[in-house]
């Protein structure tokens, strides 16, 4: 009993931070890098859901999910979709190597300062997966690794495309 009272005890005292977004909110243009360490961007796309994936070479749940949001772009098509990685590594030729040697042909971008991924978003786990509609609202979030590939998956995402 004096095992779980101290368990109790301690979660309460390790809250989690809330996200600084909330769903329905606007989303800033994101200023990132790209893989040749070119200055870029990142901002809702007309007539398109924009599934931002905020991931790390080093996270192990995130390299284990690549290989699905990769099927699961190419389910989904471009039409109404776009797949966006954005790493949170400081060495563009590591994450470079990690995509080409994993088939992994979705855009990805650097956030080297996190200051997107905190700054804007207040990530607080690798992978986080954010839904941004074309109007530039946030509409979904999900953190953590997932099975994308999954028929229940697919569904979800397919219902938030515009």
């Amino acid at each position: 009993m004096m095992i779980v009272l101290l368990v109790v005890v301690f979660n309460q005292e390790k809250k989690i931070p809330p996200l600084k977004v909330l769903i329905g909110q606007q989303i800033p243009t994101l200023v990132v890098e790209d893989l040749r360490n070119e200055p870029s961007s990142i901002k809702p796309i007309p007539g398109k859901l924009l599934m931002l994936n905020v991931w790390a070479t080093w996270c192990a749940p995130c390299r284990h999910e690549m290989p699905a949001l990769q099927e699961l772009a190419q389910k989904l098509g471009s039409e109404r979709f776009e797949l966006i990685g954005l790493s949170v590594d400081e060495d563009e030729f590591v994450v470079r190597e990690f995509l080409i040697e994993n088939e992994i042909h979705f855009p990805s971008y650097l956030d080297r300062d996190m200051s997107e991924a905190k700054g804007v978003f207040g990530v607080r786990m690798f992978p986080s997966t954010f839904f941004i509609h074309p109007n530039g609202a946030l509409v979904k979030v999900i953190e953590g690794w997932q099975e994308w590939e999954t028929p229940e998956m697919i569904e979800t995402v397919r219902n938030l495309l515009p």
